[in-house]
């Protein structure tokens, strides 16, 4: 699999392979984060989209349905006389009766309101208003209403009027939702949030002009995404930006204090309610961060076939992670605790280094991480001393190599970098692992190179600043007359 930036932040015209283990160095402020941000926006945008539609979609018909409520006067009259629910009145219109007289937000399933929202409307079509003059309650509010406000407007004319009005709108409704059947323009608005949330609008470089950047990947003669971007949104010329995806999960993981915070336990709620897992509204996309906490501390756990199958795959990984954090992590309203041995640690509390370790440990608990996923690491040695940073190496070779997964990382660490060189070899893994390095240009733009057969780079360009530090220290050496 192949993905290609073109003027995506700072990055020109660029393409990385990823099959298996993609490593990226380069200096700070050289774009390594980018294709991590670019490529989990775009696999994640359109995880589950057909179950992100149909949330959306009956998300929308509630909302809907609150206009045509608010339009429809003379069922709010029947809340105010008090009408008796068994009336013979609603005998041929049972939506009518339960759109007038219950709280149809709470007691209709979501799964069930886009069936119920076509009742109503059929059932409104046929409604006769001239009815409501049979309705003796009805009948003594409408004078009591008419002797203190002859001028008003309740009349069986202008519920009629309201009637209409309301068929009209749920005519509309139904004909807006049915538009993108095939979710064409659905994954191009959910592709274009996703990276709009992860840049923060800003997708396009900001002191180099591009009119247009591109995003394309792609594995061989299969072309999964290919878009462009105009302004920095998604640009819409009538044609699919999405075919298919290759993998099912995504998770971008640079922040090992993600595990500590759980300020979104009401949208973890949210989410988990089906509500707030939509991508039409902006303010629900939910920001890598935000998702992996939900994941952590979700109640999703393996069947009990699923687990035979994780535990063979996983073993060697485990038996990895385990040395280094070897107890279980408990979640619940009364707090986030490690346990170990009888003993309840505050999650908040562990060493920074385990954290990292903990993340994974978690997921592959959950069954998150397996042939379909693709895990991307931002300097996830950041907080490791070279020894755990060996076994992290191993650890991420050892995913790659027992459960198929894909792994995309930066790293500023010659020791983690040697490691993961090192860890690769020793499990053969030569032709699953590609390394980049990013390069500046003079027009301000940086580009990624592969550096597969000269690896030397790489290690050169770390070393010379260790050259150059030791240099320094030499000569102070030097002049305080001590050994060298």
């Amino acid at each position: 699999m192949n993905i290609e930036l073109c003027n995506i932040g700072i990055v020109a015209d660029s393409t990385i392979t990823m099959d298996g283990l993609t490593v990226i160095t380069g200096k700070n402020n050289s774009g390594k984060t980018t294709v991590g941000k670019t490529l989990y926006s775009l696999l994640d945008a359109v995880c589950n989209i057909q179950q992100k539609a149909k949330n959306d979609r009956a998300y929308y018909i509630q909302k809907q349905l609150e206009n045509v409520v608010s339009s429809l006067e003379f069922l709010r009259l029947f809340r105010v006389i008090r009408l008796e629910q068994d009336s013979s009145l609603f005998a041929d219109y049972p939506s009518i009766q339960f759109f007038a007289m219950r709280d149809y937000r709470r007691e209709i399933p979501r799964g069930e309101v886009e069936e119920f929202a076509h009742s109503l409307e059929r059932e409104l079509k046929s409604f006769d208003i001239s009815l409501l003059e049979s309705v003796g309650e009805f009948n003594s509010y409408y004078k009591y209403v008419k002797s203190r406000n002859p001028e008003s407007e309740m009349t069986l004319s202008a519920f009629n009027e309201q009637r209409e009005k309301a068929v009209s709108m749920l005519t509309k409704l139904f004909c807006d939702i049915d538009k993108d059947i095939e979710l064409i323009d659905y994954a191009r608005e959910s592709i274009n949030q996703s990276l709009r949330v992860e840049f923060s609008n800003q997708i396009q470089p900001i002191r180099v002009h591009a009119e247009e950047s591109r995003i394309k990947l792609f594995d061989g003669k299969s072309i999964y995404f290919e878009l462009a971007i105009v302004d920095d949104r998604v640009t819409n010329d009538g044609r699919p930006v999405y075919n298919t995806s290759p993998l099912k999960r995504v998770y971008f993981i640079d922040n090992p204090f993600v595990l500590d915070d759980n300020s979104n336990r009401r949208i973890m709620r949210g989410v988990e309610d089906a509500e707030i897992d939509t991508i039409l509204n902006p303010n629900r996309v939910l920001s890598h961060n935000d998702k992996l906490r939900f994941v952590l501390r979700s109640a999703k756990s393996p069947t009990v076939l699923e687990q035979t199958v994780l535990d063979n795959l996983q073993k060697p990984v485990k038996k990895q992670i385990d040395e280094i954090i070897p107890g279980t992590f408990e979640f619940s309203s009364s707090g986030d605790y490690y346990v170990q041995d009888g003993a309840k640690l505050k999650v908040s509390n562990l060493a920074t280094g385990s954290k990292i370790f903990s993340i994974i440990k978690i997921l592959l608990e959950k069954g998150e991480l397996d042939e379909t996923t693709m895990l991307i690491l931002d300097e996830p040695e950041a907080h490791l001393h070279p020894e755990w940073q060996n076994v992290f190496a191993e650890t991420i070779i050892l995913l790659i190599k027992e459960l198929g997964i894909n792994v995309l990382l930066t790293t500023h660490s010659p020791n983690f970098m040697l490691a993961l060189d090192a860890y690769m070899r020793k499990h053969n893994l030569e032709d699953k692992t590609n390394f980049y390095q990013t390069n500046s240009l003079d027009n301000g733009f940086v580009q990624y190179h592969c550096v597969n057969d000269n690896m030397g780079i790489i290690y050169q360009d770390f070393l010379q600043y260790l050259s150059e530090v030791k240099i320094l220290r030499n000569k102070y050496m030097r002049d305080t007359g001590q050994e060298l």
